[in-house]
């Protein structure tokens, strides 16, 4: 039959309290001490933070995502939009929508032409402003 060291066993039961200092103080001194101990612990542990500086170049660029998209749409919408203003021979085996979609595809394509070499050149200029700055990068352990 195996016990646990906290517990008395039964001849330990038997006997007062007086008569078992042993026992009781060593169980007293496990218990008491693993509370303030972990309370210490807490208390004196610092946050070890190390800081490296390292100097890096910025350099601006242009989102040639955005642009192209941007650049698409608007050709597409102004070649759908220009087929408005032209009349539509009643002769003729294509409808106004048939051409307008013609065009905007058309459009689009242009403005996408368009809109690459205007974020080209966007790009080119915005490179000539370089500069240097210092990162700081902090590890906390």
């Amino acid at each position: 039959m195996t016990t646990s060291s906290t517990e008395p066993t039964a001849p330990e039961q038997a006997l007062p309290e007086a008569a078992q200092p042993e026992a009781a103080q060593a169980a007293a001194a496990q218990a008491a001490p693993a509370q303030p101990e972990a309370a210490q612990v807490e208390e004196t542990h610092e946050p070890i933070v190390t800081e490296t500086q390292q100097n890096v170049e910025l350099v601006r660029s242009v989102r040639y995502g955005r642009i192209l998209v941007v650049f698409t749409v608007i050709g597409g919408l102004l070649a759908a939009l220009a087929c408005v203003f032209f009349p539509v021979n009643p002769e003729q085996h294509y409808t106004l929508v048939q051409i307008m979609g013609l065009m905007a595809m058309v459009g689009a394509a242009a403005g996408l032409c368009v809109g690459g070499l205007v974020s080209i050149l966007l790009n080119l200029a915005a490179k000539r402003r370089k500069g240097t700055a210092v990162a700081i990068q902090s590890d906390v352990q």
